[in-house]
């Protein structure tokens, strides 16, 4: 039984569809020292860690919110594990999920080209949290 119950939790997990990498901007593809990069981290199925994917965007303009994107069905399918932005700031909305506990954190970044930002999710105090690492391209 207990291995039924395993194939079937990473079936799910397998199905949530993560597309990756995704191109954000629009006109031709541009090199990685003229893009960011938005990574989550997506870990083992049966880790205890949480998982993170990418669920939407806002870029931040000087006068209000800019452009804004989601991603798939909330809990379903389609979200990236990857995106592409051009350089600027950006509040991103991250599912973060383990077993039947998720949330829906967002984090502000000021994105720089040649960069490439990783978001991991951890609960703490009932309350979701968002860290980023920072790797250069």
């Amino acid at each position: 039984m207990k291995n039924v119950m395993t194939t079937i939790a990473a079936s799910m997990l397998c199905s949530c569809g993560f597309m990756t990498p995704a191109k954000q901007y629009a006109g031709d593809s541009l090199g990685p020292d003229e893009i960011a990069v938005i990574q989550s981290v997506v870990g083992s199925p049966f880790a205890d860690a949480y998982h993170t994917t990418i669920i939407g965007y806002s870029k931040i303009e000087p006068n209000g919110s800019g452009e804004r994107k989601e991603f798939g069905w909330p809990g379903f399918t389609d979200y990236p594990s990857e995106i592409h932005l051009l350089p600027g700031e950006y509040e991103i909305q991250v599912y973060c999920f383990k077993g039947f506990s998720s949330r829906r954190p967002k984090k502000t970044l000021v994105l720089q080209a040649g960069r490439i930002y990783r978001l991991k999710c951890d609960v703490r105090n009932d309350q979701a949290l968002v860290t980023v690492s920072l790797q250069v391209n």
